[in-house]
């Protein structure tokens, strides 16, 4: 008897402990769905942004792109301002992480700023102005510009943004040594993406950008050495 009440309350323990660890993982899991949810809505909604405008965007659309019920965005999202707020905060990350990885090893610390590099460099910001992210995030800044609620959540991220997409520039060029020059170039080089990115309209656009990216680099290419005249 003894022995058998020894078992008893061992497999009560035992119980008691698989209990536990179940409620533990499933709290994992809550966390993990959770996320995934949230992230598929944040992609979801630059989705509609690109397709149907943000004047289109509603949240009903949203949680149909992503494939959520209204609940669940409801959950994650009461409003739609909450979901624009962060979808804003989502790009505003990953507009940075897409420059930096479009730019890697372009000006190559070891070795001289070629004509290539350069050509390199206009191609590939010509590339980060037509990616998703940019898109969407201009259709929301456009809106911005009569939408007063909207206004006042992007404006201080729009110049935080700047700030910081300003200093990822001087890091990875390291070879422009003169701030003021590089500031200059920086921003012909911007003024003239988003131009070119947001003329959709634009008959044989490809053509003409190719062609404005060759005047660009020639540009670029003597701004810099001009300025590393200056430093020497």
């Amino acid at each position: 008897m003894v022995v058998a009440k020894g078992k008893e309350g061992a497999a009560k323990t035992t119980a008691a402990a698989s209990k536990k660890r179940p409620q533990r993982n499933e709290k994992g899991w809550q966390a993990e769905k959770s996320a995934m949810t949230r992230s598929a809505i944040l992609e979801a909604t630059i989705q509609c942004l690109l397709e149907l405008g943000y004047a289109n965007t509603t949240t009903a659309l949203i949680a149909n792109y992503a494939g959520v019920s209204r609940g669940a965005m409801m959950h994650h999202f009461p409003s739609r301002i909450s979901v624009m707020r962060a979808v804003i905060d989502y790009l505003h990350v990953l507009r940075l992480q897409e420059y930096r990885d479009l730019m890697v090893d372009i000006d190559d610390p070891q070795s001289s700023l070629t004509d290539k590099a350069i050509r390199e460099s206009v191609e590939a910001a010509w590339r980060y102005v037509n990616l998703p992210s940019f898109l969407a995030y201009q259709e929301m800044l456009a809106a911005s510009r009569t939408d007063g609620e909207l206004r006042q959540i992007i404006e201080p991220v729009e110049k935080d943004f700047e700030k910081q997409f300003l200093d990822t520039v001087k890091a990875v060029f390291p070879h422009w040594q003169n701030l003021a020059r590089l500031e200059g170039a920086h921003d012909m080089v911007q003024f003239l993406m988003k131009g070119m990115a947001l003329s959709h309209m634009s008959v044989r656009k490809n053509a003409r950008a190719k062609r404005v990216m060759t005047y660009l680099t020639a540009i670029l290419h003597d701004i810099y050495k001009e300025a590393d005249l200056m430093e020497k």
